[in-house]
Formats: C-alpha cells, sequence, structure tokens
C-alpha cells in the first residue's frame, strides 16, 4: 500500500494505491483520525460536504477542503493514515493481544 498526503492551495489530496478492495478500510481509517489525531482545528470531524472521493479498483483519491476556517494538516494526516493503515498492520502480535482460551 502506498500513502501519499500533499497540500494545494486550501485543500489537502489523499492517494493511497495498492488498496485492492480496502477502500472502507482507507476511509474509515481518515475517519478516526478526524477525530482529533489529525491536526485539524476549528471542528472536531470531517463532515461529508468536507470530503470528496474518487475510487479506482485498486487505488482511491480523497479530497479535503474546509469549510468555515476548518484547516487540514497534512503531515497529521499522513502519520495517522499511516499509523491506521501501515503500521498497525504490520505491528506484532504481543501476548495481551492474543484471545484467552
Amino acid at each position: 500500500m502506498r500513502l501519499q498526503v500533499r497540500e494545494q492551495g486550501d485543500e489537502v489530496h489523499i492517494e493511497v494505491s495498492g488498496v485492492a478492495g480496502r477502500h472502507h478500510r482507507v476511509l474509515q481509517a481518515l475517519t478516526e483520525c478526524s477525530r482529533g489525531l489529525c491536526g485539524m482545528t476549528g471542528e472536531d470531524s470531517l463532515h461529508p460536504q468536507d470530503v470528496s472521493v474518487r475510487a479506482g479498483t485498486d487505488e482511491i483519491r480523497i479530497r479535503l477542503k474546509g469549510r468555515r476556517g476548518l484547516r487540514f494538516e497534512p503531515l497529521a494526516i499522513y502519520r495517522c493514515m499511516r499509523h491506521a493503515l501501515i503500521e498497525e498492520r504490520t505491528a506484532p502480535i504481543t501476548a495481551a493481544a492474543l484471545p484467552v482460551g
């Protein structure tokens, strides 16, 4: 999976390739990140009018455009999305994460 986040004017563009049917997970990660982890100011979370999504077979492109002064921080979004999509999936399983029988 390849993640790219860049700022373009007053918008932030997020491109994720190699999603292979995990489009829902990408959107879920963005929603989770928007609830306080992605350096947004002005409001607590994304609203449908903030987000534009275009999806292909193996990629998803998301455009964020804040309303009424809402600002998105690209580096914070990148770090949060990377953690949610990549680092969490590659973290080793610990004894605490195993179910008790």
